[in-house]
């Protein structure tokens, strides 16, 4: 119906890949996001905000792992994911401080405290100006801010 290189073909792969993240296949959702990815840069082209979709959940696998090469391989595409959303919506919208907060956690996951804390000051500061400072997802950057600036005085103080 549809054939091999259309955005519902891909919408299936990724969806597939989101339900094997889920169950913790984290190989198997990657090779879904790939072919989505694919599809979705054939199609679509490089800079839809599909295709920055795939980058963050492709990040977000990379992100899951310890090793120094899949965080490079993480932030890698959680920052093309973000450079896409930031010529769609521009500085100040909240897929932009998602894939801040994301970022984030990853920097957080490699004890890079400092380079964490600014992505959420910045995320919690798009979240601020776009829901206001009692909305959850202020809350959330400003919790994950504190904790990161928390261990930096840690690690001062143990020095």
């Amino acid at each position: 119906m549809y054939g091999c290189d259309h955005p519902k073909v891909a919408e299936v792969y990724h969806n597939m890949g989101t339900l094997y993240l889920s169950q913790g296949k984290n190989q198997e959702a990657l090779e879904q996001y790939q072919i989505s990815f694919d599809i979705r840069i054939r199609v679509l082209g490089c800079n839809s905000l599909p295709v920055a979709e795939s980058y963050h959940d492709i990040g977000t696998i990379y992100g899951a792992h310890d090793k120094y090469e899949r965080k490079e391989q993480a932030l890698e595409h959680y920052q093309k994911s973000l450079e896409i959303k930031i010529r769609v919506y521009g500085q100040d919208h909240p897929s932009v401080a998602n894939s801040k907060y994301y970022m984030g956690l990853v920097y957080v996951r490699h004890n890079e405290m400092v380079m964490a804390l600014d992505l959420f000051l910045e995320c919690q500061q798009i979240y601020s100006k776009v829901h206001g400072p009692g909305h959850s997802e202020t809350v959330k950057a400003a919790d994950a801010a504190l904790r990161t600036r928390q261990c930096l005085e840690e690690s001062v103080l143990e020095q």
